[in-house]
């Protein structure tokens, strides 16, 4: 199950323009007037499509008239399990562009939106937030005399500020050239304090680059360029890479771990020592998603595991003892944290594919990730399926296993599963 798109964008022109470009890039899409679909079983409609897009014919109604469209537009498609979100912009900014955004963010509670404008093809680039058209500035372009929507400025945060209050960052050209590691610490960076972040794009190369770097973002907004990037990123995420997490302090498993760390997956562990002071804890975490994520640059498997070595697992004991902590309530302090980690670098890579060792790790990830249905697949071995799972970060390919059996070689059969890889 690949990732799915809900678009709603503002005209219907803007509609089939963001379908041909995720065309291009091999997904399936259709378009549907939001005035005529209301009531439909929107289920069958859209059985098999890849992108989902509504015309909410919204380009020229007012601010509120509009945001209340978007609005009816979103809850249509979270109905319809997508996994990102896309409002479909005019690609020089005409129409509802901040009220539509603030919009479609409060009904998906989002804090933080990626805005890419650039449609080089048609000679639209962004340099340092500031927009142009063939080589002039918006504001001075044929788009200054437009009847219902003059563009008057040219920088495209101030175009956001004429409806909406909300916080606007950029990452800049210069940001691009540093550097896909360099662009995502950028726009975690600006993530903490701004709602929405604009993105410089100069040509097709910087549209690469950018659609990898949001390609875990759950909501992006802008025209339709990026379109034509997505599902390729979005198809490596699903098909090719794969997160493996182990919890379980079994034999079973710390064979399975070993196994997966002599066949070269890059691997990583957790320090349980951090979970029993907050910060520390706070830090470890967070120092583990930036790891896993630039590694998933270069690997398409990679494993997370908390400490086998009996040497740690004693310090944790005694540090737990010091506490007057039971093991059941260690255990559950570090695989909370195992969960959180887990679910950052999914959000950051947008990966679907997940691989969990151990009952207890299984259950607490499920909870995290709010997995509300699991649908069986193939066994891989005795008691052990793929699944497709529903989830609040949408579709997931799952394996959850117990730690206590298993063959050694388990855990890359189970990623070989859910890549497609791996026959009877």
């Amino acid at each position: 199950m690949g990732i799915r798109v809900g678009v709603v964008a503002d005209d219907v022109t803007g509609a089939n323009d963001i379908g041909s470009t995720f065309g291009n890039g091999g997904f399936r899409s259709a378009v549907f007037p939001l005035n005529l679909i209301e009531g439909r079983d929107m289920e069958e409609e859209t059985q098999g499509l890849d992108a989902i897009i509504i015309d909410t014919d919204s380009r020229f109604d007012t601010a509120v008239e509009a945001a209340e469209k978007v609005q009816r537009a979103v809850e249509i498609l979270k109905r319809l399990s997508c996994d990102r979100y896309f409002k479909k912009t005019c690609s020089v900014f005409r129409g509802n562009i901040g009220a539509e955004f603030d919009s479609m963010q409060k009904a998906l509670g989002e804090k933080c939106a990626m805005v890419i404008l650039g449609f080089p093809k048609n000679g639209r680039t962004t340099l340092e937030g500031i927009h142009y058209v063939y080589g002039e500035k918006l504001e001075n372009s044929q788009f200054r005399k437009d009847p219902i929507h003059p563009m008057t400025t040219s920088f495209l945060p101030d175009i956001l500020h004429q409806q909406s209050e909300k916080k606007v960052g950029i990452v800049t050209f210069r940001d691009l050239d540093m550097g896909i590691s360099h662009v995502l610490c950028k726009k975690d960076q600006l993530k903490k304090e701004c709602a929405y972040i604009v993105f410089d794009i100069r040509g097709q190369e910087d549209l690469k680059l950018v659609a990898k770097a949001v390609s875990g973002e759950r909501m992006l907004c802008g025209s339709s360029a990026i379109g034509e990037m997505l599902p390729e990123v979005y198809g490596k995420l699903c098909r090719e890479k794969v997160l493996a997490a182990a919890g379980s302090l079994t034999r079973q498993s710390l064979s399975q771990i070993r196994y997966l760390e002599k066949i070269g997956w890059k691997s990583f562990i957790l320090d349980g020592r951090a979970v029993f002071e907050e910060n520390v804890r706070l830090q470890e975490e967070q120092r583990l998603i930036a790891l896993l994520t630039e590694a998933f640059e270069h690997h398409d498997q990679v494993l997370l595991h908390t400490w086998q070595e009996p040497e740690g697992m004693e310090e944790i004991k005694t540090r737990a003892g010091k506490m007057g902590l039971t093991s059941p309530e260690t255990g559950k302090l570090i695989s909370g944290s195992l969960c959180r980690v887990i679910r950052g670098v999914l959000e950051r890579t947008g990966i679907r594919n997940l691989v969990v060792a151990g009952g207890d790790t299984s259950a607490a990830v499920s909870f995290e990730l709010e997995v509300y249905r699991m649908e069986i697949g193939r066994e891989i071995e005795t008691g052990v399926p793929a699944m497709t799972g529903k989830s609040s970060l949408g579709i997931l390919n799952l394996v959850l296993k117990s730690g206590s059996f298993g063959s050694e070689e388990f855990l890359q059969k189970a990623a070989d599963a859910l890549r497609g890889k791996w026959d009877d």
